[in-house]
C-alpha cells in the first residue's frame, strides 16, 4: 500500500482506527522509524487513533510515537487488566477480555479459532489459570482488536505491522495478521510503511 492509498482509505472513514504493532523483537533502528512514522500519522491525521496491544517490542516503539502527539488518541487492548499497568498514560484508553459478556466472549473465541485452528485447545483455558491460560488471553486479545468490541473500540480501517521478513505470520503477529484477513482489514507491512515518511514531510 502507497502512502497516497492510505491516505484515500483514510480519508473515507468516519471516525478512522488503525493497528500498530508488531514483533517484540526489534532494533532500536526499527524501533525510532516505527515511533517516527506513528508521530508524523498522529499528526497529519487528526481525527485518526491508533490500536495497540500493550505489549514490549514493537507495539511500544509505535504508541510512543502517538503518545508525543496525541495520548487521547491512543486506544490499547491488553490480555488482563492489569497487563503493563506501570506503562499506561492517563490519557490513553484501555480494554481487555475481561470486559466482554459471556455471549461477545464466546465469538472472539470461535473467530480466534476460525483463524488459526491449531490454537482451539487454548480456548478452553481461558481464566482458568497458568501458562496456557495467559497464552489464551493472549490470542483473545489480538482477536478482539481486530474484531472490535463497542462503538468506541471499532473494527480498524488498516493494520500496520513490523513483522519477522522470513516469517511475517508468526506467533501472536501472525495470528492477528490473519484476523486481519477475515475481517478484510489492509495489513501494510514495514517494507510499504518505512517509506511513508518521506511522503508526508513532502506533502
Amino acid at each position: 500500500m502507497t502512502f497516497a492509498e492510505f491516505t484515500a482509505l483514510i480519508t473515507s472513514v468516519p471516525d478512522p482506527v488503525i493497528l500498530i504493532e508488531g514483533r517484540r523483537t526489534i532494533t532500536p533502528e526499527h524501533a525510532e522509524s516505527a515511533s517516527l512514522l506513528a508521530a508524523m500519522l498522529a499528526h497529519r491525521f487528526p481525527i485518526l487513533k491508533f490500536r495497540s496491544g500493550n505489549a514490549s517490542g514493537a507495539d511500544e516503539a509505535f504508541t510512543a510515537g502517538v503518545l508525543k502527539i496525541a495520548p487521547e488518541r491512543l486506544q490499547i487492548i491488553a490480555p488482563y487488566a492489569s497487563h503493563r499497568k506501570k506503562q499506561r498514560h492517563p490519557l490513553a484508553h484501555y480494554d481487555s477480555p475481561e470486559s466482554l459478556s459471556l455471549e461477545a466472549l464466546e465469538n472472539i473465541q470461535a473467530i480466534t479459532i476460525a483463524a488459526t485452528p491449531a490454537n482451539k485447545g487454548l480456548m478452553k483455558w481461558y481464566q482458568r489459570g497458568g501458562r496456557l491460560a495467559a497464552q489464551a488471553a493472549y490470542l483473545i486479545r489480538d482477536t478482539m482488536k481486530v474484531a472490535g468490541l463497542s462503538d468506541q473500540f471499532s473494527q480498524p480501517a488498516a493494520a500496520l505491522f513490523f513483522v519477522d521478513p522470513a516469517n511475517p505470520e508468526a506467533g501472536g503477529t501472525g495470528h492477528t495478521i490473519r484476523v486481519c484477513r477475515t475481517f478484510g482489514v489492509p495489513v501494510v507491512f514495514q517494507n510499504h510503511w518505512s517509506t511513508w515518511a518521506e511522503h508526508i514531510t513532502n506533502s
